[in-house]
């Protein structure tokens, strides 16, 4: 599968999964104020393939994180999450879904963005189409609970159909990150 999704002006692939990924700085600091903006860098960020199911790219998504922030087995999140959404899903009406969990090791929260401008059916809600996918982890401690609702909070809010469209239409990760910093200010 491949992963280079967004495309140059010139139409050829900008990030290839085939390619090392960019150095990433450390997760932010645990605050209260932890914006979406700020857990993400560009190897973070991905534009997922059409025909997979929700689980599959949840899995993608899981397996880019763990990778890139050196989290070790992405099955442990993989299973956190999939367990979480046995429950009730996280897809959103606005096609937000934000896949999420408390997780025993770590020690900052962490964060992938995955986009999908050609939908998806959520499959325990179909009617509400997925067109974005924010998975993340918070340490499970009681003092960092606040943080995980804020940021939870703060991203079923900034992804509403507009900013939906508009960074589905942009051609690098770099621009997504740029649109995100200048709506959570």
């Amino acid at each position: 599968m491949t992963l280079g999704w967004f495309r140059k002006k010139d139409g050829k692939a900008a990030a290839s999964s085939n390619s090392s990924p960019s150095p990433s700085p450390a997760p932010a600091a645990l605050n209260s104020s932890v914006r979406i903006g700020q857990l993400l860098t560009e190897d973070l960020i991905l534009r997922l393939p059409a025909g997979k199911t929700k689980e599959q790219l949840i899995k993608v998504l899981i397996e880019r994180l763990c990778r890139i922030r050196k989290l070790g087995d992405p099955g442990r999140f993989y299973a956190k999450v999939i367990e979480r959404e046995q429950g009730m899903s996280t897809t959103l009406d606005t096609g937000m879904a934000i896949p999420h969990a408390r997780m025993d090791g770590l020690d900052s929260i962490v964060a992938v963005l995955g986009l999908l401008p050609q939908g998806l059916p959520d499959p325990k809600q179909p009617d509400y189409i997925i067109r974005a996918m924010c998975i993340f982890f918070s340490p499970n401690r009681q003092e960092v609970f606040t943080q995980h609702l804020h940021l939870l909070r703060g991203v079923s809010a900034l992804f509403q159909p507009a900013l939906l469209d508009e960074v589905s239409a942009l051609e690098s990760p770099a621009e997504v990150l740029r649109v995100l910093a200048s709506r959570e200010q």
